[in-house]
């Protein structure tokens, strides 16, 4: 399976033309895309529903597209990405996915924000946050949580845990988050004394859209109520410096689910300033890898590992500890141009990787049966924080205490190869190297 590598960053200066095309892209996604949705009830009987390989597949090109991406869509998306995002996204919307998304328990739980059109009418607090790279940004689900206590649309004293409720979450790493909350309200569970928002609201706070929903129990309106920045040093809460009691309607707002899968794991929303957002459940990415591996889904396990690599935990994983040690390969796809023994050893049932980083060794090891393995050794450095290069020195068919040679696919003065760590924890690795090849290890208990 050939690989591509990810796609560099378009220069302002360099593909200015590309960078303008993408903005335009963007807004037509959002704005023109909104506009369908407002019509779409009336069509959706005529519209041909997706079979289950085709919804998989459209979801599978989104998250292949969104693979380059950075700052959840502000920057690193080519036309040709824009354009496949657009076309999936058109797809899933047009079937819509599960009926009656809002009455759904798939629904509550904490969503990952993937990617964000940022439409020109959006809030300039939503496009400073979501476009910072170094956050994580998520949406706290809780619609199906009992009423403990709801703030009337006069005002009055709210209680800390009523619901429903939807949050959003700003996470700043190791210093802490912001959590701006929202009181939610559903055609199903009515919010009692709320009043949905109308107009399109001040120009400072960005243009909202007015029209109704395109299906039953889609859309959540919501009135935000309270915020605060919870840092770990700190043992209080901060007050988020927004008054929402005196915004009116301001605070409020609505969004439609426009399509969430059966599983209840990938999720496209609009807002009611015209933004598109995709999430995906917050299941853990590893249980989620672990799954698709299980199944042989390939592009799956593809479009995984690109979240994988955002979420890496270790800072430096070529200079890390934990790279040594006695390794599992249980996923990879090779690329064209790697050599045969690595495309026979990676088909191998039993096929291992060896480092230890203090000696700066390494080893492939490929169990044929209990006398029998075939062994390519190398000699390894670590050339920056996420790269190690490789150097094969020599590689045997190892048959009881017979060594034979075996061609390692390398030619004496040949310029070393190389694998780049985008994934490594104290028990799994994601690996590419220098041809492309993706490689997948589990830990070995020593």
């Amino acid at each position: 399976m050939a690989l591509q590598r990810r796609p560099a960053a378009l220069g302002f200066d360099q593909k200015h033309s590309h960078a303008i095309l993408i903005s335009v892209r963007r807004q037509r996604l959002c704005v023109a895309a909104a506009t369908r949705t407002a019509t779409k009830a009336t069509t959706s009987s005529a519209t041909r529903k997706l079979s289950v390989l085709e919804l998989q597949q459209s979801e599978q090109a989104i998250l292949a597209a969104l693979n380059g991406a950075r700052g959840r869509g502000k920057e690193g998306l080519t036309p040709d990405q824009l354009s496949a995002l657009t076309a999936a996204v058109e797809a899933l919307e047009a079937d819509g996915g599960v009926a009656d998304p809002t009455t759904l328990p798939a629904l509550d739980g904490r969503w990952r924000l993937l990617y964000t059109s940022r439409p020109g009418s959006a809030s300039p607090i939503q496009r400073t946050f979501t476009g910072v790279e170094a956050f994580s940004i998520f949406q706290e689900v809780q619609l199906q949580q009992p009423a403990q206590g709801q703030e009337q649309e006069g005002g009055g004293e709210e209680e800390e845990e009523e619901g429903p409720r939807v949050n959003n979450v700003v996470e700043f790493g190791a210093l802490g988050f912001l959590k701006v909350e929202a009181q939610a309200s559903t055609e199903r569970r009515p919010l009692p004394g709320f009043i949905p928002r109308s107009g399109e609201g001040l120009p400072l706070f960005g243009k909202s859209f007015t029209y109704p929903p395109a299906r039953p129990n889609t859309r959540i309106d919501f009135q935000f109520d309270r915020a605060a920045f919870n840092f770990r040093f700190l043992p209080f809460k901060l007050p988020y410096p927004v008054p929402f009691r005196l915004l009116g309607d301001e605070r409020k707002g609505w969004l439609d689910v426009t399509y969430m899968n059966v599983d209840g794991t990938f999720r496209l929303s609009r807002g009611n300033k015209g933004t598109l957002f995709v999430l995906v459940k917050d299941v853990p990415i590893k249980q989620r890898l672990a799954e698709a591996i299980s199944r042989q889904d390939d592009e799956l396990v593809a479009a995984l590992v690109s979240l994988m690599e955002q979420d890496n935990p270790t800072p430096a994983p070529a200079r890390s500890p934990l790279a040594s040690g006695r390794w599992r390969l249980v996923w990879s796809a090779q690329a064209e141009s790697a050599s045969a023994l690595q495309k026979w050893g990676s088909r191998q049932a039993e096929s291992f990787q060896e480092i230890d980083g203090e000696a700066g060794t390494a080893a492939n090891v490929v169990q044929l049966s209990g006398w029998a393995t075939v062994r390519a050794n190398a000699r390894v450095e670590a050339a920056s924080d996420s790269r190690t290069t490789v150097d094969i020195t020599d590689a045997g068919l190892n048959l009881g205490p017979v060594r034979l040679p075996v061609p390692a696919g390398g030619r004496k003065g040949d310029t070393p190869g190389y694998i780049d760590w985008l994934y490594l924890d104290e028990e799994l690795r994601i690996t590419r190297g220098s041809k492309g090849s993706l490689f997948i290890h589990r830990r070995e208990a020593s």
